[in-house]
């Protein structure tokens, strides 16, 4: 009987060990993969964070950057935009914007809003395809009918390459009133601005087809010139305010 009792202990003594052994050798494993985590030296850390640093400041001179260039000032829109139909707003993607497209509306005296309301109701009448990014009024009021990025029917072989803006007039000859012409260069130079493009970007519906629109700026080349050259002014007026 006591040898038997004894040999139970010595079991029990070297099952100890046992576990000892084990527990020291998940220690010096641990600490192994953990040594094997820490960089060599120094250096390694320094180049770590040197090269973070210089994501970071390169990510916030770009941020800076984009805001320098867009200074033109977004201009009051009322935005309606159409219901998605075949008639006036497919909601097709432009394939790009390369042009700004000025049109008259070829109907004196009619409001901005009833030209809108006119390219919503071609999802009933099925009858015409019709719209324009933008209408301009009489009184300088500018409703968002078609989102820039997306095809509005107004400007044929370009309307998948352009930002199409229709302007209101008072009378046959075409001439925008001086409301809406102010409201033509500041939409225009938001967008020549927003869009990277340059002074010829911006043509007449003229210049695509042929056609006779803005009649105004068609039949008086140096008014057309003009337009243009005070969209590029404004452009650098806001440019020089920002730099203040």
């Amino acid at each position: 009987m006591r040898n038997s009792r004894y040999g139970r202990k010595r079991r029990i003594k070297w099952d100890h060990i046992f576990i000892w052994i084990f527990a020291i050798a998940l220690t010096v494993a641990a600490i192994y993969l953990l040594l094997k985590m820490i960089p060599k030296d120094d250096i390694d850390v320094d180049a770590l964070l040197e090269s973070n640093s210089q994501i970071q400041v390169e990510t916030i001179v770009e941020t800076e950057t984009e805001e320098e260039l867009h200074v033109v000032p977004k201009p009051d829109i009322d935005k309606q935009l159409l219901t998605i139909n075949d008639y006036s707003r497919p909601g097709d993607k432009v394939d790009a914007i390369e042009k700004v497209v000025i049109h008259y509306l070829g109907n004196p005296m009619t409001t901005a809003q009833e030209n809108h309301d006119y390219f919503e109701s071609l999802k009933d009448l099925e009858n015409v395809s019709m719209s324009a990014n933008f209408v301009i009024g009489i009184e300088g009021e500018i409703i968002e009918c078609v989102p820039p990025g997306e095809i509005a029917y107004a400007s044929n072989s370009m309307n998948h390459l352009s930002i199409s803006i229709e302007n209101c007039h008072i009378d046959e000859t075409g001439r925008f009133t001086e409301e809406t012409y102010e409201s033509c260069v500041h939409l225009t130079a938001y967008l020549v601005e927003k869009y990277g493009l340059e002074r010829e970007d911006i043509i007449r519906h003229y210049d695509v087809t042929g056609k006779e629109c803005p009649l105004y700026y068609v039949e008086h080349e140096d008014k057309w010139e003009k337009f243009r050259d005070d969209v590029m002014e404004y452009i650098e007026e806001c440019r020089e305010k920002a730099k203040k």
